[in-house]
């Protein structure tokens, strides 16, 4: 049977960062994703030291409805957001220029200025310093 839970990652005792692997991708019964959804739904509203959300896609195929509802989940409670635009390598500069500039309009429309978004890449390290610093200053860990 397929298990989803959460992950959690100390920073330093006081803070911590949360993983909801596959949230969205899993192939699993309709049954269990409507349990997973409303399990997120119910976290987002009640986990009062929420600081902030990056939602994870991949830029070849960015801004699915999953991903859409969970930075509606984190606007809805004045939570800032930020979208990593991953696998960045796979696309040439040109193309990841576009698609950046295509999801922030997106975005914006939808959330106005309430969240960030920027190409990230794992394989050449583009994108890692921007992304650790949204996080350590949603964290105050600086």
């Amino acid at each position: 049977m397929f298990q989803q839970q959460l992950v959690f990652f100390e920073v330093r005792p006081d803070r911590h960062l949360v993983d909801l692997p596959g949230y969205g991708y899993a192939k699993v019964p309709q049954e269990l994703q409507a349990h997973w959804q409303a399990f997120i739904q119910d976290y987002f509203q009640r986990r009062e030291s929420l600081k902030g959300l990056v939602v994870v896609m991949d830029i070849r195929h960015p801004l699915k409805d999953y991903d859409r509802q969970m930075l509606g989940y984190a606007v809805q409670r004045g939570l800032p957001a930020h979208a990593l635009l991953t696998k960045a390598d796979k696309l040439g500069r040109g193309q990841q220029s576009q698609t950046l500039q295509a999801v922030k309009k997106e975005l914006f429309s939808a959330f106005g200025d309430s969240v960030g978004v920027q190409v990230f890449s794992s394989e050449s390290k583009q994108g890692v310093d921007q992304a650790r610093q949204v996080v350590t200053d949603w964290l105050e860990l600086a």
